[in-house]
């Protein structure tokens, strides 16, 4: 058994990839998991489209994807991408499918700490290892608060990397100057003018937020922004289209308006005009496709997305703004929908999301003299 733990976009997927078709090669079988529909469909795709070809045999299983369960259950695959909860509900209902599994690689590992992720991980984890010895483990995980207790329990050897990619660029701006440190020389802040400080009002978030992302977008770059909420992505995403005069997103555009209507279509529509798209769990499988393939191909510009986002799914970003100081747990129909703060390890992993080619900027924007502060003491 493995657990690695590496920073975002530093190559832990390909880890698992290497095992997963090692393993195919062998005429084993393997089970990725991850924990959102969102994420197994991308990783589905990202496998199917290079190695179905090779002739290997690719199917997925989420709560939205039955199509292949039966396969799953009779054993008709090569490597098969499952959502944490598909795969807990087939470890109660269909035991033995386990039977001619060979490795088991479990992606996002580091929700080993999330009230709701946590138990089920915990849970699967202790599953596999003690009624199924025959079954490896390979655990990828990004940054993690209580890292060494996790290295402790898992039933396996450990490698953590520390290296990044590309340099990085954190700090925030405040009066118009971007003041940060990089990855590399922690110690030394460095200054990167923005905008001028009269072009803001102090203690004013929309002023900061339109001036940062007017300047990163007239230098070229694309930008993700991420918010506590759905709604937040959606109500940002528009107000930031009605206030930038920037590139329309033309080929998009064209494509969603050959797709089925949806609420989010049409708030797409509206923001795609401007380059710029909101990106949550409220979007279609075809709607978070598009933006996937387009973000990539440069035509948009702008994300507002949720923390969703910062797990695993791999957009080429040049700069991340963190407009958000709390998380939002959603948990489903029980009351507390609550709001906690974000641990250094949280903005790493979302911070991760960060550089193409030289370096990557992770924003944080201290429109008052009091958040300057509170970003100093927890981040920095």
């Amino acid at each position: 058994n493995l657990l690695v733990i590496a920073p975002p976009s530093s190559g832990k997927t390909f880890i698992g990839e290497m095992a997963a078709i090692a393993q195919a090669i062998h005429l084993q079988k393997t089970i990725y998991l991850v924990p959102l529909r969102a994420l197994a469909d991308e990783k589905y795709r990202h496998f199917k489209n290079l190695y179905s070809h090779c002739g290997i045999d690719m199917v997925i299983s989420t709560r939205d994807r039955r199509e292949d369960d039966h396969n799953i259950i009779s054993g008709d695959y090569d490597v098969a991408v499952m959502a944490y909860e598909k795969f807990n509900y087939f470890c109660l209902m269909c035991p033995r499918f386990l039977e001619i599994v060979s490795l088991v690689i479990i992606d996002e590992m580091q929700l080993i700490n999330d009230s709701k992720w946590g138990p089920l991980l915990e849970s699967m984890v202790n599953h596999i290892d003690k009624k199924n010895k025959n079954i490896k483990i390979i655990a990828l995980s990004a940054f993690v608060e209580g890292q060494d207790a996790l290295v402790r329990w898992f039933p396996g050897r450990t490698l953590i990397s520390y290296q990044r990619t590309v340099e990085l660029r954190k700090g925030m701006v405040r009066d118009g100057i971007f003041n940060y440190i990089t990855s590399k020389k922690k110690k030394n802040y460095k200054k990167e003018v923005f905008f001028k400080p009269e072009a803001v009002v102090d203690n004013c978030f929309k002023d900061y937020l339109l001036e940062t992302v007017r300047y990163l977008v007239k230098q070229g770059e694309s930008v993700l922004i991420f918010f506590a909420t759905c709604g937040e992505t959606q109500k940002w995403a528009k107000w930031l289209a009605s206030q930038l005069e920037s590139p329309a997103a033309s080929c998009a555009l064209k494509e969603l308006k050959e797709m089925e209507e949806t609420l989010s279509r049409d708030e797409l529509k509206e923001t795609l005009g401007k380059g710029i798209a909101h990106y949550n769990q409220n979007l279609s499988w075809e709607e978070r496709n598009l933006i996937e393939i387009y973000q990539k191909k440069g035509e948009i510009k702008v994300i507002c997305a949720t923390s969703i986002m910062a797990m695993g799914i791999n957009f080429p970003f040049n700069n991340v703004i963190i407009a958000l100081d709390k998380i939002y747990n959603d948990e489903g129909n029980y009351p507390p929908n609550y709001r906690t703060s974000l641990t250094f390890a949280a903005i790493e992993n979302m911070g991760g999301r960060a550089g193409i080619l030289e370096f990557g900027r992770v924003i944080f924007l201290a429109h008052s003299i009091v958040l300057q502060n509170i970003y100093k003491n927890l981040y920095f």
